[in-house]
């Protein structure tokens, strides 16, 4: 798994692989959830992506560290999406 790759764990949900790839040796990754949504309120916040067929909300705001032994498997890399990924973390840290 990489930073930025959208991974299934276990329970069945969906997260986004938010760690940089350098603190690959950590048994943790910083991941934020995806929920299935129609539209977001908060776009900054809560950016919108299509994953598997799916509209998708960033739930930037249930970001947390999870066990890298409970994701599974990759589904998709959003990496061309590197810099909106940011600006929803930069906007939960710093406010804008």
């Amino acid at each position: 798994m990489a930073q930025f790759d959208v991974c299934r764990v276990r329970g069945g949900g969906l997260v986004i692989d938010c760690q940089s790839d350098l603190l690959d040796g950590l048994p943790t990754r910083f991941v934020v959830p995806l929920r299935p949504t129609d539209a977001s309120v908060m776009q900054r916040l809560t950016p919108v992506f299509e994953v598997d067929g799916q509209t998708l909300a960033m739930v930037t705001p249930l970001a947390g560290a999870m066990d890298r032994r409970d994701i599974h498997e990759v589904i998709v890399s959003l990496v061309e999406h590197e810099f909106v990924i940011k600006a929803a973390l930069d906007m939960l840290v710093s406010g804008y």
